[in-house]
């Protein structure tokens, strides 16, 4: 390949890098339970603690993969605990995906052109940039499932040993990020089908070896943890779990199925307008398979993977798409190049335009679109911590919060410890319910200090009846002397009765 062709992935690479980081020197990262919970786990990893279990699926029993954990240690690592550092990192390992996007252009066309192409329209991606520094486990699928379909296709096509094992490695880790991208197995089984022919038995046997490595932390854990999975997975055969948000029947997941796909092909082709969007990239699947085009009809399959899953996950759990977003890149590009080059470019511009355009107002209010609270950035956090150690002028002070999940303060427990704690110099205590069993806590005192605060998150996941029964129970022991707001976040400062 020329030097200069080089010159661009690289140029491309830094420009995805670069999207994907633009506002985080801000502070402009989401923050919430899980990203607290993940930043202990991945420090007590680097402590020596040896994990084998991965984050809790939505469904109880089931459980992602471990490997996240370890892919976010580095960051944490490196960064001393800021969350800022290791969204960094998380955001390099997202750039990557470039290099496996452009590679797969290259080789479904042997055209350099279409892989640079390709590897640009995932660069400049509204929905990448958001995956990127979103501090939690679906994030690695958007390089692994990439990974697995570039494996797939080089071994029905090319017939190399390396296809089986990057298509099994790139499953199993997809696996490890969310669970329920357990789906694009079926694709993986539809083209083996399809090319059985060329498919031998060595293969396939490399193929399940590989497989078994790559989830064998997974299996591990079943082992140890007494195969909790099957509960899970008689609870999602019953119907009795799920993330659903009104589908009942049939038609029902039809309408869920399409509202999903067309927001997610929108938000990597045209954001600005999700129904063209959207309706873009489905007419080109569409149109790959009813002409047989082989490229084309891959491509497809990968965009339409999801519909195997439909019926497990809402409008609230886009992340089961994770890994779909490079295929939207690849078949605009596969198809862009077959344009006139004058069209050509006038669609590529438009294209560039919506997403840059969502990209400067979306990334700066953090993952809008995985995020249920909204206002949980850290530089709102940050400027309320702020604001409790201003209003305590040197003197202890304690805190409660109201927090999604209910109760639990581990995302203020980290913030204080590792920004307030290294900024001031003290931490406040803890006055509200018992913190037993988590993975931290403040120090607990039965009663506020002569300053408390409480500190209310965006109410988004809470259930509103617990906003009158904290203030109700915070009333019977202190008042209030003063209120700000951060958005959505909220800060009490209170005084003894």
């Amino acid at each position: 390949m020329k030097k200069i062709n080089l010159f661009f992935i690289f140029l491309i690479f830094v420009l995805a890098y670069f999207l994907r980081v633009l506002f985080l020197s801000k502070y402009s990262l989401t923050f919430g339970y899980d990203q607290a919970r993940d930043a202990y786990i991945s420090q007590q990893i680097l402590k020596g603690d040896i994990k084998i279990q991965g984050p809790p699926a939505s469904t109880p029993g089931l459980y992602h993969g471990v490997l996240y954990y370890y892919i976010l240690a580095p960051g944490y690592l490196l960064g001393h605990g800021s969350p800022v550092v290791a969204a960094y990192w998380m955001a390099f390992i997202n750039a990557l995906t470039v290099f496996v996007v452009f590679y797969l252009g290259y080789l479904f066309t042997k055209k350099v052109s279409v892989g640079i192409l390709a590897s640009l329209l995932f660069a400049i991606s509204f929905e990448s940039t958001q995956y990127a520094t979103w501090l939690s486990n679906p994030t690695l699928g958007v390089l692994t499932v990439p990974l697995m379909y570039l494996g797939l296709w080089l071994w029905i096509s090319k017939g190399k040993t390396l296809g089986p094992i990057l298509a099994a490695v790139g499953l199993g880790f997809s696996i490890q990020s969310e669970i329920f991208l357990i789906y694009h197995l079926i694709p993986i089984c539809i083209w083996l089908f399809i090319s059985r022919k060329s498919v031998t038995k060595k293969s396939l046997i490399i193929f399940g070896i590989s497989f078994l490595l790559s989830i064998s932390t997974m299996i591990l854990s079943e082992v140890k943890f007494g195969f909790r999975s099957i509960g899970g997975l008689q609870a999602l055969a019953l119907g009795e779990s799920g993330n659903l948000a009104y589908a009942k029947s049939i038609g029902d997941y039809l309408i869920l199925y399409l509202n999903q796909i067309g927001r997610i092909f929108a938000f990597n082709s045209y954001p600005g307008n999700i129904g063209w969007g959207g309706m873009f990239v489905i007419v080109l699947a569409l149109y790959s398979l009813i002409k047989k085009d082989k490229v084309g009809s891959f491509l497809a399959t990968w965009l339409f993977a999801h519909i195997w899953v439909v019926t497990v996950g809402g409008t609230s759990t886009p992340f089961l798409m994770a890994g779909i977003g490079p295929a939207v890149g690849l078949i605009i590009a596969y198809y862009l190049s077959k344009f006139p080059k004058p069209l050509m470019f006038f669609v590529l511009a438009i294209i560039i335009f919506g997403n840059i355009s969502m990209i400067l107002k979306e990334n700066p209010k953090g993952s809008t679109l995985f995020s249920i609270q909204k206002d949980m950035l850290l530089s709102k956090q940050m400027a309320s911590i702020d604001y409790t150690y201003s209003e305590a002028k040197g003197k202890p002070f304690s805190i409660n919060s109201l927090t999604s999940p209910l109760y639990i303060n581990i995302v203020w427990t980290y913030l204080y410890k590792w920004y307030g704690l290294s900024k001031y110099g003290y931490l406040p205590s803890w006055h509200g319910r018992d913190q037993i069993g988590q993975l931290d806590t403040l120090e607990k005192k039965n009663k506020p200090d002569s300053i408390s605060f409480l500190i209310i998150e965006p109410m988004a996941g809470i259930p509103p009846q617990y906003l009158d029964l904290t203030i109700g129970e915070e009333d019977s022991k202190t008042k209030l002397l003063d209120e700000k707001y951060f958005g959505e976040l909220r800060v009490q400062k209170r005084g003894l009765r």
